[in-house]
């Protein structure tokens, strides 16, 4: 008797017969992006599309907002600098730099665009800036005093 049980329930459960009309086996050919309509296709594309474009930018926001954060934190008690000038050749930035290195000076190149700035000096005030600006300006015309 056991033995009739085991044989009728393992035909229930056989892949290839269909004899209960309730299980049909896998159907591997009917996945869920073949079953969905071109149009439903689109939306569902415009949704994702829309979805990773708000994701990116709220990530370039996010980038945007330290970026800032940590130049506004570097800069410490010294608030202000003398700008020498602007290169878009930073091979000459540079050598500038070098040439204002051994005046003993202590120059700083950073990029700014697709420029290099060229700047000497850190200090807390504009007053403390002046008598190295009116030094510089034999050398350099367009010096400035500016913001870190």
């Amino acid at each position: 008797m056991a033995e009739n049980q085991d044989s009728q329930q393992s035909e229930l459960f056989t892949q290839g017969s269909n004899t209960g009309g309730h299980y049909k086996g896998h159907l591997w050919h009917k996945l869920f992006f073949l079953r969905i309509r071109v149009y439903e296709k689109i939306i569902l594309l415009i949704m994702g599309l829309s979805l990773a474009s708000i994701i990116s930018f709220s990530i370039g926001v996010e980038r945007g907002k330290r970026i800032v954060f940590t130049e506004t934190n570097n800069a410490g008690p010294y608030t202000y600098t003398i700008q020498v000038a602007a290169f878009k050749n930073r091979a000459l930035a540079l050598s500038h730099a070098q040439f204002l290195t051994k005046e003993v000076m202590a120059p700083m190149v950073f990029t700014k665009g697709s420029y290099v700035i060229l700047c000497v000096g850190k200090f807390s005030n504009q007053e403390s800036a002046q008598p190295l600006l009116t030094q510089l300006q034999k050398t350099y015309a367009g010096c400035r005093i500016r913001r870190l």
